[in-house]
């Protein structure tokens, strides 16, 4: 999610510790290793205030990294970051081509499907490992969307619209 209060976006959740020497199985939003390995300030927001974190070392597997970060020595203190966000300067993140997007760009974006009826707004991404999945609310309800191709039909970021098709569709 990206943060309103400073310029910084979301590059990925902590799932769990990792080993005994304070490693962080986390799971990536919108950027490979190398780009990881490139940004030199990272942050969690405890709540109360941003931490900085400095990168240690990384390696990536099919849908998740370890990280080890110069400020976490043991599991234990590993163990107070779960699910936190990892966050960077939104200035470090490469330029995107034409149609590319982040992740956090998606969440306050409207939904509608093919006959342009409003389905509500991207309240969160849930990162699943195998894919994203939308959390559309409208009113009181709640809605998943998968976002994949056979669900998502246009995402247009400068309209903060997202067109997805009709259920009885897929």
């Amino acid at each position: 999610m990206h943060s309103t209060e400073v310029d910084r976006a979301a590059i990925g959740v902590v799932r769990k510790p990792h080993g005994i020497k304070g490693g962080l199985k986390v799971t990536l939003y919108s950027i490979d290793l190398d780009t990881l390995q490139s940004l030199e300030r990272l942050f969690v927001n405890t709540g109360n205030n941003w931490k900085q974190l400095s990168l240690k070392n990384c390696q990536g597997y099919d849908d998740f990294a370890i990280i080890n970060f110069n400020e976490i020595k043991d599991r234990t203190e590993a163990e107070t970051y779960r699910d936190l966000e990892i966050y960077t300067d939104r200035e470090a993140l490469p330029e995107l081509e034409n149609g590319e997007y982040y992740i956090e760009d998606l969440v306050d974006c409207g939904v509608v499907d093919e006959q342009n009826k409003s389905l509500g707004k991207v309240v969160e991404v849930i990162a699943t490992g195998a894919h994203e999945i939308l959390v559309v609310k409208q009113d009181e309800s709640e809605t998943l969307i998968p976002l994949v191709d056979e669900w998502i039909v246009e995402v247009d970021i400068n309209a903060q619209r997202i067109q997805v098709k009709t259920a009885e569709e897929i």
